[in-house]
């Protein structure tokens, strides 16, 4: 498998920070752990790794699996649907349990981070409410 370059994670509060907000297009519900973004936006995120390689080894979004059958990857990539919807994930951790690493979104040159992974919690959803 090869491996794909690191995307450079802007530090919070940074120029590149504020720069490349505009360009992510999911966007957090205030007070919930859910994001909203435009109905059509093509959506890229990819997993950050911190302890051990993190993949996708499924992914589903509007009945639509976005993971070809027997591989795991480390991007999707979805165009958001109208109304809300729920981008169903699991993860393969190379360190097991002991996995860690991100979920983030590609907003073109940086990246959002928007939520830790485990390898104890391989599956994760996303509420994405398209506007």
């Amino acid at each position: 498998m090869a491996k794909r370059p690191r995307k450079r994670l802007p530090v919070a509060g940074t120029a590149a920070t504020t720069d490349a907000a505009p360009q992510c297009k999911l966007r957090e519900v205030p007070d919930s752990p859910h994001f909203d973004a435009p109905t059509g936006a093509t959506v890229k995120l990819f997993t950050h790794e911190h302890v051990g390689a993190v993949l996708i080894a499924k992914a589903e979004y509007g009945g639509r699996q976005l993971v070809p059958p027997g591989q795991a990857v480390t991007e999707i990539t979805f165009a958001v649907l109208p109304d809300r919807n729920t981008l169903k994930m699991v993860f393969v951790f190379s360190a097991s349990i002991t996995g860690r690493g991100e979920l983030r979104e590609d907003c073109g040159g940086d990246s959002h981070f928007l939520r830790a992974l485990a390898g104890d919690e391989p599956f994760q959803l996303l509420r994405i409410v398209g506007r």
